[in-house]
Order: C-alpha cells, then structure tokens, then sequence
C-alpha cells in the first residue's frame, strides 16, 4: 500500500503538491535507461538543465538507492490553496543516516512554488540494505509528508561500460562507501550465441505462454556458475520495420517453467539480463506483435544474440587494474583493457567488484567491433 490508503478528503486538499511536466519524465526515463524518447532528445534535455538522475524526478517519495557518502536531492512544491501558509520540516529519520533539509522552513504564497533540499548522509550500520524515515511538511492547517527511503551501498559502479574495437582500453569510476581490500575480478570477454529465426505476425497482438500464434520458441541450455546472461535482439538484425516483442522463461527441470523477464519496446531492439541465472533450460519467446509484409504474408527474419560469462570465466581477452584498498567516501577508477577480438560482433564480459564480504555487483563489458 506504500503510504497507505488514499483519503480522498485530505486528497481534495493537500495544500502542497509536487508538480511535475511531460520533460521530467521523459529525463526520468532517459535516467533508467529505458527512454521513452530518442538519445538526441534525452541529450536535449541535460542541455536544458533537467537531470538524468532517477532520484531526481519530483515526486513526494525521496529515494537514493545508491548512497556510499552524502546526495542532496532537490524538490519543488506548489501552495494549491487560496491562502499563504509556512511550513515547517519534520523528520523521522532513517536507522544510521543522517538527514538535512534547507530551508527547514517554508512560505509559500497561494499558487506560489518553493523549493528545497534534502542532504541524505550514511552515518553507521549495515551497508546494501535500505532504511527507510519520513519527512513532513507541517503548516497550522496541512501535513504533505514524504517517504524517505536509502540504501546506503558498500559499492556504487556503473551497471554497464561500452567500448569498441579489437583491442582498446576503458576506464571508468567507482564509488565506495567502505574502508578495506577492493580487489576487480575479470569475466569473459564472450563472444554471442547466434540464432536465426522467423515469426509470423500476431494478429491479436497478444502474447500467450500457450500459443505458437504469433510466437516462435528458443530452447538454451545455460550452465551452472554463470554469473550473467543477457538475450538480445536488434532492429538492424530483422528484415525490416518490425516491431518484435520478446519472453524469457525459466524451465529448471524441462518441465515447470516460470517467466523470469520480459522486454516490449515500440521497436526491435529487446533485451532481457539476468543476474546470477540458475542452472538449466531457458525459453527466449520471439512475438510478432508488429511486422511488414514477406513472402507468404505479415512476418519477419530475425537473429537472437545471447552471452553468458562465469563467476570464474576469465577468457585471457581482457584485464582490469584498480586499487586494492580504498576508503570510504573516495571515487577510485577501474581501468578495463582488451585485445584479440574478432570483427563484425559484439563481445560481453564483466568486471565483478569483490569486498573482503564478497562479489558486490558487477558491470558488463560490452565491446563492439
């Protein structure tokens, strides 16, 4: 129920609101990394001053799921009311996080907008879990109160790095949010499995675990100790103007299958990434949802590409170099270098970064050529 039922009373009048446009959410899912928008248009946006970053979108929930020293974070509220009215700051604060707003103190005018900013701090206690507090606005006749929710993490490193190119290098940043040995392990790099298909246009547009209508089916194999695995397919990969939608299935045992990850975009272009995948057969469903005209009717030729690497895969194409202590608060760069790659394809790896706890998390390589 997140903050609980509405009360449609109290929901008639707030008394602050948090407005939003069309371009904030366009930024916010540029942010994710599923834009909704094309690249020079989400470019366009930083270019206008709104940012990328997911924690940034005004919303009365503040999350930052990656916190390793302090992220201040802005909001703006809008008086829907006929009276000015002053706002004081209450805080319920998260376990071991410290949190500042300025200014603890709003006015605002009727139909006026003020703004303010929450500085989020990890103070103490276990790291890569969330905590969760509030904040409160509170006037003489109001309450607007927001959920806090932090997860203060051990590593923040970026989930994906792209290069091209035979042989090259790549650095890229990491933040730490602890002090000890940091050691960056080597997976892959992998070349793709490569696998041919066609699919007939889906005249219900309408996907179904039980139906071949529409619908073509990739059985694969993937064994155990992988640490991760991606399925893809590309616009430049099908035969023409198609719109083909993709389901990933999960059959441990052959028999008993679960869907595990889905991709529908308003193109070609799917992926579905699973992180540590279990050992046994996957299903990769290919849809026609939306395709041109072939021989024989509507349907389209495609290619579906498909990578794992391991948790001890390191395939001699690829190394890393980083610190091997590092202190909480501090950004130390990863530098990634390759060679020996074969052209004309696309190469995934990944760089896990290790803890004296453990495998953190880990960034795809991922280098075209």
């Amino acid at each position: 129920f997140g903050s609980g039922h509405i009360d449609p009373n109290k929901a008639n009048d707030p008394g602050l609101v948090y407005d939003i446009t069309n371009d904030e959410y366009d930024a916010f899912s540029c942010g994710v990394g599923s834009p909704d928008v094309s690249q020079a248009r989400c470019d366009e946006l930083v270019v206008n001053g709104l940012s990328l970053e997911p924690a940034d979108l005004n919303q009365p929930s503040i999350s930052v799921s990656r916190l390793t020293s302090a992220r201040t974070v802005t909001r703006r509220v809008t008086n829907v009311t006929d009276t000015a009215e002053t706002y004081s700051a209450e805080i319920v604060l998260p376990s071991g996080i410290g949190v500042q707003v300025s200014p603890s103190s709003l006015t605002v005018g009727a139909g006026q907008t003020a703004e303010y900013d929450v500085t989020l701090t990890y103070l103490s206690g276990p790291l890569d879990i969330y905590r969760f507090g509030s904040l409160t606005w509170v006037s003489e006749d109001h309450a607007v109160r927001s959920v806090l929710s932090v997860q203060p993490l051990s590593i923040s490193a970026p989930g994906e790095v792209f290069s091209f190119g035979g042989s090259g290098s790549v650095t890229f940043p990491v933040d730490f949010g602890y002090t000890g040995s940091y050691s960056p392990g080597v997976h892959g790099l992998q070349l793709p499995l490569v696998l041919d298909g066609f699919v007939d246009e889906d005249p219900n547009k309408s996907f179904s675990f039980r139906t071949t209508n529409g619908v073509t089916a990739h059985l694969i194999d993937v064994p155990a100790g992988q640490a991760f695995l991606r399925f893809a397919t590309f616009d430049e990969l099908t035969d023409g103007d198609d719109d083909l939608d993709m389901f990933v299935y999960y059959c441990p045992d052959g028999i008993n299958c679960s869907k595990i990850g889905q991709s529908g975009e308003a193109t070609s272009r799917e992926q579905v990434d699973i992180l540590l995948p279990g050992e046994g057969t996957y299903v990769v469903f290919i849809h026609g949802f939306e395709t041109d005209n072939v021989a024989g009717g509507p349907g389209s030729f495609y290619t579906l590409l498909g990578w794992s690497f391991g948790l001890q895969d390191d395939q001699g194409n690829m190394t890393a170099t980083g610190p091997t202590f590092v202190t909480a608060g501090t950004t130390q760069d990863v530098t990634v270098d390759w060679s020996g790659l074969a052209p004309d394809t696309i190469y995934l790896g990944g760089i896990s970064h290790n803890t004296p706890e453990g495998l953190v998390s880990i960034t795809v390589i991922n280098i075209g050529n």
